[in-house]
């Protein structure tokens, strides 16, 4: 299950990679476009400053062209980015490595220009050098560990190439006495090559984060539709949470079977219609409630059903949690003849603790969750004498012994003969 969770994840990585890398070239194209609309307004705004400066107008055109050229380039790689995918995996990978090398290299490429037109390393302290920052955090976005330290080890070689260079260019035929500085911008290098890690780390966070959630909804799914829609979303949680491996084993369990009087009477002159809006609307409570005390609706019949208590999980007393939802269905179903929103309907309930067989039963691709034993026929019985008692609860003596009554008085038969049983047992009517 987990293996085919985590190909089911790669799959839709693999989409979310191509989706993030159109994302991530859309950002860097409108922070270029952004970055324009700033360089022309200082430009606007300072022309009478610099306006006379030797360098200024130069610069000012070089500058928006270089920019342009990221914008255009951004744009087109928007675009190209699900065409990429089309020449397979590996083909995909080398050429997003590419265009990481390409992307870092926009601003080395932008400080070699300025380099022809400003003295020393005043390149440096240009707003361009930043853009090794801004393009390695959204390598981040590439979802690869790989990509992110590659992004960042690219940064930190061609920023200490550039360096060098700046701070051994000849200025008025002399060598720029700054190469004693060198080390500083080692120290800038490093903390690209560091960035490119961080990135990498956050994107390998993220991914495991991912994986834990696609793995838990996979088993919860798993787990839905081995049991059907007949379990409550606690039990799934628990089931997750507790890494539950639902195994063939016995144990001990609580069994309730209920049964809609007269069902096949009602149904005679009903449309199908009809007789499945009846049905929903009686279950549906009744299956609300049973979920709500802990319990499994293991089986669907026409006119009744079968829960059991205690397994997959077990609880502090299932027994209770049995008798505690038997009461809630009658008196929610009272309530609901009482107000008409179903017809009047008598049902009737047996609950039988004891040993039992858990586990699935099928093949890979439908699966059911099991219930058998001896302790489930006698539940089953328990249930059929409600029709000889006229009563509408009737539990056993093993559930009799595990359970607190409050405002009832049990009605106890001795030494009832129950079919397929040998032994006689003892029941108690409750209602």
């Amino acid at each position: 299950m987990i293996k085919n969770s985590n190909k089911l994840f790669e799959e839709i990585f693999s989409e979310e990679i191509i989706s993030n890398e159109t994302f991530r070239s859309k950002i860097l194209a409108g922070i270029t476009g952004f970055i324009i609309i700033i360089v022309l307004l200082i430009s606007f705004v300072y022309e009478n400053r610099f306006g006379d400066t030797a360098h200024f107008r130069v610069m000012f055109e070089l500058t928006i062209i270089m920019l342009a050229v990221i914008l255009v380039r951004s744009l087109f790689v928007s675009r190209a980015v699900k065409k990429w995918n089309r020449f397979g995996v590996k083909t995909f990978i080398f050429i997003r490595y590419i265009n990481a090398f390409v992307e870092i290299s926009l601003p080395t490429i932008a400080l070699l220009i300025y380099s022809f037109n400003l003295p020393s390393i005043y390149p440096l302290f240009t707003p361009i050098a930043l853009l090794y920052f801004l393009i390695i955090m959204l390598s981040a976005l590439e979802l690869d560990f790989k990509l992110c330290v590659f992004s960042g080890l690219m940064a930190a070689v061609q920023y200490s190439i550039i360096v060098w260079y700046l701070l051994n260019k000849p200025v008025d035929n002399e060598i720029f006495v700054g190469t004693s500085f060198y080390p500083v911008y080692l120290g800038i290098a490093a903390l690209f090559f560091i960035s490119g890690h961080i990135a990498g780390l956050i994107t390998n966070q993220i991914k495991r984060g991912l994986l834990r959630h696609s793995n838990a909804q996979s088993e919860r799914n798993e787990i839905q539709k081995l049991f059907g829609q007949q379990i409550s979303k606690e039990i799934v949680d628990e089931l997750v949470e507790n890494k539950y491996e639902i195994k063939s084993r016995a144990r001990f369990a609580t069994i309730m079977f209920l049964d809609i009087r007269n069902f096949s009477l009602f149904a005679q002159n009903k449309s199908p219609e009809d007789i499945i809006a009846y049905q929903n609307n009686i279950f549906s409570f009744i299956i609300e409630i049973i979920n709500k005390h802990k319990g499994i609706v293991n089986q669907i019949t026409g006119d009744g059903m079968m829960a059991i208590f205690g397994a997959p999980l077990q609880h502090d007393n299932d027994c209770q949690l049995a008798i505690n939802a038997a009461l809630e269905i009658q008196t929610e179903l009272d309530k609901r003849i009482k107000n008409k929103s179903v017809p009047n309907t008598q049902i009737g309930i047996g609950i039988h603790a004891g040993d039992v067989v858990t586990g699935n039963v099928g093949t890979s691709e439908r699966k059911q969750y099991s219930v058998t034993g001896q302790s489930v026929i006698i539940a089953a019985r328990i249930e059929q004498l409600n029709k000889e008692f006229n009563s509408s609860l009737l539990i056993s003596q093993q559930v009799f012994e595990n359970v607190i009554f409050h405002d009832l008085t049990p009605t106890k038969y001795e030494n009832i003969i129950i079919k397929g049983h040998a032994d006689p047992i003892d029941i108690y009517r409750l209602l």
